[in-house]
C-alpha cells in the first residue's frame, strides 16, 4: 500500500479548493455534515428526497429513462422506507430487544441499510456530470496512490465486475491514503473512510439501458463522472483532518 503523507496528502487538495467549488445546485446536492460547532438536532427530521442535480437527459450512454427511474424509484424508495422505519422505531420499546429476534432490533438494522441507501444514492447522483477531466490536484493525488487515473479505473471496474452493490473510492483515514472499497449491502462500509466518488451496480442501476453488460455501463458512467464533485469532497475530508 503506498501511503500518502498527510502534509502533501492536504497541501496538494487544498491548494486548489478556490478553483474547484462546485456550482451551487451541484453542491446542494452533496450530503453534508455538521460543522463542528452545530449543535445536534434531538431528533432525526423527516428525510426528503433530492432532486436530480443534472437534467435527466444531459449524460450521454445513460438514457434519461433509466436515470428517471433509478432515482424516483430505488432513491426515493429507499428515502421513503427510512422516514416508514423511523416511524415504526418511534413506538418499538428497546427495552424488549434481545439477542436472537426483536422488532426493534430488527427495526435499527433496517433503518441503517436505509439510510445508507439514501446517502450512497445521493452521492452517487451527486458526483455525475457530463464532459469533466480531473482538476490537476486531484489527478495529482490519484496517480500519486494508483499509478494514473487508466489504473483506478481498471480497479473500480475489476470490483464492479465482482460486485452487486456499491463501488467507493474512499479517503481512509485510519490508513491516509485512497482505497476502492467494494461493498455487497447498504450496512457495510468503512468506518473511518470518506466517500469521494460512488459507483452504484445494483441491477437497477444499469440494466434498462445495458442488460447484463455492467462493462457497458461501467464505461458510460466513467465518461459522466463528475470530477469537480470528486475533488471538492476530497478537499472537505482532508479538510476535517
Amino acid at each position: 500500500m503506498n501511503h500518502i503523507d498527510r502534509r502533501d496528502f492536504g497541501a496538494v487538495a487544498l491548494g486548489a479548493a478556490a478553483a474547484t467549488l462546485l456550482h451551487d445546485r451541484e453542491a446542494e446536492a452533496q450530503p453534508r455534515r455538521p460543522d463542528a460547532g452545530t449543535p445536534l438536532s434531538p431528533s432525526a427530521a423527516e428525510a426528503a428526497v433530492a432532486p436530480l442535480p443534472f437534467a435527466p437527459a444531459s449524460l450521454p450512454g445513460l438514457s434519461e429513462r433509466m436515470l428517471v427511474s433509478h432515482h424516483d424509484n430505488n432513491y426515493g424508495g429507499a428515502v421513503r422506507k427510512l422516514n416508514e422505519i423511523r416511524t415504526q422505531l418511534a413506538g418499538a420499546d428497546p427495552a424488549q430487544s434481545g439477542a436472537y429476534w426483536s422488532l426493534y432490533g430488527s427495526l435499527k438494522a433496517a433503518e441503517l441499510a436505509a439510510r445508507n441507501s439514501a446517502v450512497l444514492h445521493e452521492l452517487y447522483f451527486g458526483n455525475l456530470a457530463a464532459g469533466q477531466q480531473p482538476p490537476a490536484a486531484l489527478a495529482t493525488m490519484v496517480t500519486q496512490r494508483f499509478g494514473s487515473l487508466d489504473r483506478l479505473r481498471a480497479q473500480m471496474l475489476g470490483a464492479a465486475k465482482a460486485a452487486n452493490g456499491w463501488i467507493v473510492l474512499v479517503a481512509d483515514g485510519a490508513s491516509r491514503t485512497l482505497e476502492v472499497v467494494q461493498t455487497e449491502n447498504h450496512a457495510m462500509g468503512g468506518w473511518s473512510a470518506s466517500p469521494l466518488l460512488v459507483l452504484d451496480v445494483y441491477e437497477h442501476a444499469y440494466a434498462i439501458d445495458y442488460g447484463a453488460n455492467k462493462p457497458g455501463y461501467f464505461d458510460a458512467f466513467w465518461r459522466n463522472v463528475g470530477w469537480n464533485a470528486v475533488h471538492e469532497r476530497a478537499t472537505r475530508a482532508l479538510a476535517r483532518g
